[in-house]
């Protein structure tokens, strides 16, 4: 039997303060004892950082991969420069596949113009489009709402975050994929709205 290809993970990124606990060695060997042979890992440039040295960077801790591996791009900043490195990291570096956020505000959450600017740059590259679908506005408002309650656990996570928030996000994405005529993969759906959405869109003009 051959073995299997997970297509989303992150071995040892920085996020927000910290760094995920697997890196490139212990992840992939948890992974091959599993019968994962291969992991497509996330490229995260720092906001205003070279894609071309974030890439470098990521090279250099996956060379411990016990596994094979390949890398998406996560779009965390956007302008000409990065516009301009896509067509390089497609042609050359084997990036097939850019993530946007509609999530996380002031850190990697792009604005509807930039996620419309980098849609069809993807079209234009024949690249696929990903995203992590929240409403990253409303959840900023809900998570300064829960902290004035008083709530500092866990369940401020749950209360900061309803499902409503990935259901219209989930929408606003595929709307603008379908009318930008782009193909479209909603990453980590959890929700039962994004799910409906992903299930009944589809009649939009692509343009």
């Amino acid at each position: 039997m051959p073995g299997g290809i997970d297509p989303h993970t992150h071995m040892q990124p920085p996020m927000m303060g910290t760094v995920v606990a697997d890196d490139f060695l212990t992840g992939t060997a948890a992974a091959a004892a599993g019968g994962t042979t291969t992991i497509l890992d996330f490229v995260g440039p720092e906001p205003g950082q070279s894609p071309f040295e974030a890439l470098a960077i990521w090279h250099n801790r996956a060379a411990k991969s016990a596994i094979d591996y390949g890398f998406h791009m996560t779009v965390s900043w956007w302008g000409e420069a990065f516009s301009d490195a896509m067509a390089t990291l497609v042609s050359e570096h084997g990036i097939a596949s850019f993530k946007f956020f509609l999530a996380y505000k002031g850190r990697l959450m792009l604005p509807d113009q930039d996620l419309l600017a980098g849609f069809r740059r993807c079209r234009e590259l024949g690249a696929l489009v990903q995203v992590h679908a929240e409403n990253g506005e409303l959840i900023a408002y809900l998570q300064q709402k829960v902290l004035a309650d008083g709530i500092k656990g866990p369940l401020g996570h749950v209360l900061s975050r309803p499902s409503q928030c990935e259901g219209e996000a989930t929408t606003r994405a595929i709307t603008m994929a379908e009318i930008l005529n782009v193909p479209l993969y909603v990453v980590h759906v959890s929700a039962a709205e994004a799910a409906e959405a992903s299930a009944t869109l589809g009649n939009a003009a692509p343009r």
